[in-house]
């Protein structure tokens, strides 16, 4: 007797998480589309001044341009996969402007077997450079964030407040992320507002499905259970 009870209720208790997880993504869709939205508007939108003291998410996707010099002893590798999966690194340096602000530029991807023997002799501290880019804003750190292994020059992370701790800097809230090749063929630039993925309405879907398909497994069961008695 206790285990039928528990088995139904095993079973009850599976198809109401199933589409609890259904809904749930569905609400993640929407927030997605709200996202992807302001992300475009933001991203076609004219170029502006870089918010230098901005502490707000609002500019973030906008574009901007910056004009200063890099400060290539200072370079960091965060860690990332490529839009084709592939496991390698964003380079990111902290870059003085003319005016004398420190802001860091997110220059583009590179495989992961490059990191020890990227060559950046291109890039010396009496470049100037006039770069154009997205806005991004700092990243806020997760339960799950790995820490970022310093000794190994290995980031997980892009906190500007993290990075500014550990490099004796003070930068601001928005990092610069290149979106345009011209600057170097070393980097890999993959940045636009399409590709980002919203796969939460497949979620959903499947979600849904699994809940039904277990919902019809679990009414044959009570009908044959009927016939039975």
């Amino acid at each position: 007797m206790y285990k039928n009870i528990f088995f139904h209720f095993l079973l009850l208790f599976v198809i109401s998480l199933l589409i609890a997880l259904g809904f749930w993504q569905l609400q993640r869709l929407e927030w997605k589309n709200t996202l992807l939205s302001k992300i475009e508007d933001n991203y076609n939108n004219i170029t502006i001044d870089f918010p230098f003291l901005a502490d707000s998410s609002q500019f973030e996707y906008m574009k901007s341009n910056i004009d200063g010099n890099y400060l290539p002893d200072k370079m960091m590798f965060f860690y990332r996969s490529n839009l084709s999966g592939d496991s390698g690194f964003n380079v990111v340096m902290p870059f003085q402007t003319t005016e004398g602000r420190i802001i860091y530029v997110d220059n583009g991807w590179i495989p992961f077997e490059d990191k020890e023997n990227l060559n950046i002799d291109f890039i010396n501290e009496q470049s100037i450079f006039n770069l154009s880019g997205a806005l991004i804003f700092k990243k806020k750190r997760k339960y799950f964030t790995p820490e970022n292994d310093y000794k190994k020059n290995i980031w997980y992370l892009l906190n500007t407040d993290e990075m500014d701790a550990a490099l004796g800097l003070s930068s601001s809230n928005y990092i610069l992320k290149l979106i345009d090749q011209k600057y170097f063929e070393e980097f890999l630039i993959e940045f636009k507002p399409t590709n980002i993925k919203n796969n939460h309405l497949q979620y959903a879907i499947t979600w849904f499905l699994m809940a039904l398909f277990i919902s019809i497994f679990y009414i044959y069961l009570i009908k044959q259970q009927v016939k039975q008695k």
